[in-house]
């Protein structure tokens, strides 16, 4: 069965297997995502993105929601990663690293600044 080039593209594309197989009757919880429920999010896939899902977790033996669950896991680990950190260039870096080394010193409105900000913290100890 030739794979035909728009298979590339998961969300609109069909999935086709080359081998079909049935899901493996889970023995107790094998598979059950874990721990408890407590927010549930719907969410609808085209046919062929649900086949292919649903395709893999039998691959896993494990229920397509667990399947899901740890693949949007790992995928909002990664997101949640990727922008926690800053991302400069090596000038953007280079002048980061000069004024951390050599601060400006403060004028009239960074002082104001302060005394206007100290006015709402509250240093607790």
């Amino acid at each position: 069965m030739a794979l035909r080039n728009e298979l590339h593209d998961t969300a609109t594309a069909p999935y086709i297997p080359h081998m079909k197989t049935k899901s493996k009757p889970s023995a107790g919880k094998l598979g059950r995502p874990t721990g408890a429920a407590t927010k549930r999010i719907n969410a609808r896939f085209p046919t062929g993105l649900a086949e292919k899902i649903e395709y893999a977790a039998s691959l896993r033996g494990v229920a397509v929601a667990a399947f899901i669950q740890e693949a949007v896991a790992e995928r909002a680990d990664r997101v949640i990663e990727a922008e926690s950190y800053w991302q400069l260039t090596r000038e953007e870096a280079a002048n980061l690293a000069a004024m951390i080394a050599k601060p400006p010193k403060p004028n009239q409105r960074m002082l104001h600044a302060v005394k206007l900000a100290a006015r709402h913290v509250v240093i607790r100890s």
